[in-house]
């Protein structure tokens, strides 16, 4: 699979000097450095010894240069290659710190030492890897030219490789909404050029079910020993308890118990974003922030017995519900393509309704962007909607606006997976796609 969407990081890599790279596993850091710079790789596994990790460092080696096999430590390996002027490539450094935790201090000696020698080091434990490059304390603090924070596929590159591989734009937003934008997982998918339904029947429900230990190995790792609070926290958000409130109740404890680890999950693992309604009032509500973690707490593990017994069931409906709320957060970010005036916030809206013969009753908007003069109200549907469900559905929305009290203009707009008829503010997949045509495109022409 050709690169896409990597060029800014590409360019970083080919001038720099030092650089350290943070992104979660899957997400092509290694495939990155490596077809960039052709460097010679150091991969650390968190399971072997200094001994072993230097013979496989050895054996690696050999297949493109000379090395003394008398060398046996990592610190001997890596300053043997600096002195030779080699462009050097540690892959999970991290890793080092379950190795061999003097190895950051012997990196730092050689890094000032050998100050023209290019060097690339990756972190997928996002906590520890911050530690390692951005914490004062660490041995390796400011050492490196450019930290990149290697982030995921954005939605109109996931759509360019679905495209490149033969698949629609629904397909797209059902591989997204599952996998997000991480590169591995459509270079899989490209292997077995299968339907994505089936791709992910495959991945989550099928023995060995690869999805349900891939998924849960990294999330032990990159937490460790307090796991249970953290999935129960990840499990509570995924049910549906957006404030800190309603996860702590959710676990039978006070908030006061939880904040702690949520401050972690927020600010030093980086699972879960926090946001208040679309006018930046209210409490925070809490959300997973990668899509597979979100999918495999919603519909994985919450199952988790049943996969014990080989019992789980593969139900399409429960995708497609997932989908749906996918849907929404995709719509977001499409959203200034739909309005005519420039967004200053958006996000959800929760209210209720002041007609006394509705005795107060609750609604929630899928959408609200919020202008200086506008407001625009979204109503965001995963399905084929018919002239009338269409109606319906702004008569619905109109009820809504009424219910909002804010003097701005209200302008309603549907957006559904397919529409049978378009009138104005009615939109479906057809729309993103010429819009995603367009940013592409744009894109291109800028780089």
């Amino acid at each position: 699979m050709k690169f896409y969407d990597r060029e800014k990081e590409m360019e970083i890599l080919r001038k720099a000097t030092r650089v350290a790279i943070i992104g979660r596993r899957r997400v092509g850091k290694t495939r990155l450095v490596e077809e960039t710079l052709q460097p010679i790789t150091l991969f650390i596994p968190s399971e072997k010894n200094e001994v072993l990790v230097c013979r496989d460092w050895i054996n690696e080696i050999k297949k493109r240069r000379y090395i003394p096999e008398s060398l046996r430590t990592m610190k001997d390996i890596v300053e043997f290659l600096m002195e030779e002027g080699e462009t050097i490539f540690i892959d999970e450094l991290q890793n080092a710190m379950k190795t061999n935790p003097s190895f950051l201090s012997d990196l730092q000696r050689l890094i000032d030492s050998h100050r023209d020698v290019k060097l690339v080091v990756t972190g997928s434990l996002i906590s520890m890897a911050k530690k390692m490059v951005e914490d004062y304390r660490s041995p390796l603090y400011g050492r490196f030219d450019y930290t990149i924070k290697l982030r995921e596929l954005s939605f109109p590159t996931i759509y360019e490789i679905m495209r490149d591989l033969g698949y629609s734009i629904e397909d797209a937003v059902i591989m997204w909404s599952v996998f997000g934008g991480l590169p591995k997982y459509y270079e899989t998918l490209e292997k077995f050029k299968v339907p994505v339904m089936d791709f992910i029947r495959m991945m989550f429900y099928e023995e060995p079910y690869p999805m349900l230990s891939e998924v849960m190995l990294m999330l032990k790792e990159e937490v460790g020993r307090e796991y249970k609070v953290y999935f129960s926290i990840l499990q509570g958000i995924a049910e549906g308890n957006s404030t800190i409130g309603e996860i702590a109740s959710y676990m039978g404890l006070k908030s006061t118990d939880i904040s702690k680890y949520m401050h972690a999950l927020y600010n030093d693992y980086e699972f879960i974003s926090r946001r208040k309604d679309a006018f930046g009032k209210g409490k925070y509500r809490y959300y997973i922030s990668q899509n597979l973690i979100d999918f495999w707490f919603r519909t994985i593990w919450k199952n988790y017995s049943k996969y014990e017994q080989s019992g789980v069931e593969f139900k399409e409906e429960d995708i497609k519900r997932y989908v749906g709320r996918k849907y929404e957060q995709l719509m977001e970010l499409f959203a200034q393509n739909f309005v005519n005036f420039k967004i200053k916030s958006i996000g959800k809206l929760w209210g209720k309704y002041e007609e006394k013969e509705r005795g107060k009753e609750s609604f929630e908007i899928d959408i609200v962007a919020v202008g200086e003069k506008k407001i625009a109200l979204f109503e965001v549907k995963w399905s084929k909607l018919g002239e009338k469900e269409v109606k319906r559905e702004i008569e619905k929305l109109k009820e809504k606006a009424d219910a909002i009290r804010d003097a701005r203009e209200k302008e309603l707009i549907i957006v559904a997976k397919k529409v049978e008829k378009k009138r104005k503010n009615v939109y479906d997949l057809e729309d993103i796609e010429k819009i995603i045509y367009k940013l592409n495109k744009y894109s291109r022409l800028k780089i």
